[in-house]
């Protein structure tokens, strides 16, 4: 099964005691990050490392629907990495629910808990998009990854996130309208990528397509 995830920049609880996560955990994640971008270029040995990383960060702090959702597309690679048919499938299907547990788990405090200057609300529906949108269309996720990348971009506190999250945030809303042919939307979008001159490629990637379309 063949799917992508888009590279990203890079959160307790859902109580009232909601709290920052400590700076061994920020650390803890940061490398587990780490390990799952590598993972999505096809390293097996960091795919599997960020998904015990993962797990065990959630472990510690049940809830978390940020290390919920990395610890879901890390399965969503190892689908993707199998060779059998039936285990690209459980463990797609696994990662993919987990993804959708931790969109369940979404809470207001979400909006005001940072992770490395993200909202974790921004920054699990980032990951649930990104995902679920790059899932073939017979596992019936899609409609959850636009769900997901819609709250992002109505969030109030997308504004507030860094220059690389908006733009990848922006980035998967170009690539939905493109599939969808609403040029309008795609090209308005693609606008706001190159607006935020984050030094990353998805800002090129957006500015070659916006000439490609006469823009």
């Amino acid at each position: 099964m063949k799917h992508t995830i888009l590279s990203i920049a890079i959160a307790l609880a859902c109580n009232a005691a909601f709290t920052a996560p400590a700076a061994a955990d920020s650390n803890a994640f940061a490398t587990a990050r780490q390990q799952f971008m590598a993972g999505t270029s096809g390293d097996a040995s960091a795919r599997d490392a960020s998904i015990d990383a993962f797990e065990k960060l959630y472990a510690s702090q049940p809830g978390n629907p940020v290390y919920l959702a990395y610890q879901g597309a890390g399965f969503t690679l190892r689908g993707r990495d199998a060779m059998m048919p039936w285990d690209k499938m459980k463990y797609t299907e696994k990662g993919a629910d987990m993804i959708e547990k931790a969109l369940s788990l979404l809470a207001p405090e979400h909006d005001s808990l940072l992770l490395n200057g993200t909202p974790a609300s921004i920054e699990t529906r980032m990951v649930a998009a990104n995902t679920l949108l790059a899932l073939p269309e017979f596992m019936n996720r899609r409609s959850g990854g636009k769900r997901a990348l819609q709250a992002a971009l109505d969030s109030q506190v997308l504004a507030q996130s860094p220059a690389p999250i908006r733009a990848n945030v922006f980035a998967a809303a170009a690539r939905v309208a493109a599939e969808e042919k609403r040029s309008a939307d795609e090209i308005a979008y693609l606008r706001q990528v190159v607006a935020t001159q984050a030094g990353i490629p998805a800002v090129a990637k957006a500015a070659s397509r916006l000439k490609e379309l006469g823009q």
